[in-house]
């Protein structure tokens, strides 16, 4: 089963239409369960919750073999942390599904890691599902302590005196 989510925080209802289609048009032929937030286009061809508690949203990833989603952060580390494979789709600015398109960067560093797989276009996402049944996350390894340093530089430039 693939799990789509798109989160709670915006609308993404360019992805949940472009999956129904494929669902519909047979380009995607897995079980697709959907969260799609309050967006206003609604699935015709997959079942779909709008919100799911956290309870629910549990039980459907554990369920899910993949993951389909938005670029976000949150979504990412979510994936790797339950050993999930997922195709991320950046949110755009020229769609109006963001502010910025912060999602692209993010997209192509976690892709650069080998942690997702990419579709930049909707039309994608039926061969980026194929290769991601193949696909295996590489394990992600938290650096805090570089993280911390890099902190420390930044603040120590920042807040050095200045003549």
């Amino acid at each position: 089963m693939i799990l789509l989510t798109v989160g709670s925080m915006f609308p993404f209802d360019r992805l949940v239409r472009a999956v129904d289609e494929h669902v519909g048009a047979g380009r995607i032929t897995e079980e697709v369960v959907a969260q799609i937030g309050d967006g206003r286009y609604e699935p015709r061809h997959m079942p779909f919750h709008r919100f799911l508690s956290r309870v629910e949203f549990e039980k459907l990833l554990e369920r899910a073999d993949m993951l389909l989603s938005h670029a976000g952060a949150g979504t990412i580390a979510m994936a790797l942390e339950h050993d999930k494979r997922l195709l991320v789709v950046p949110r755009l600015v020229r769609h109006a599904e963001h502010v910025n398109d912060h999602q692209i960067a993010t997209a192509r560093r976690f892709e650069e890691l080998q942690h997702v797989l990419v579709a930049y276009e909707t039309a994608q996402i039926p061969a980026q599902l194929q290769a991601l049944q193949g696909f295996r996350p590489r394990q992600r390894h938290a650096a805090p302590q570089r993280l911390a340093e890099r902190i420390g530089r930044f603040l120590a430039t920042e807040c050095a005196p200045r003549a």
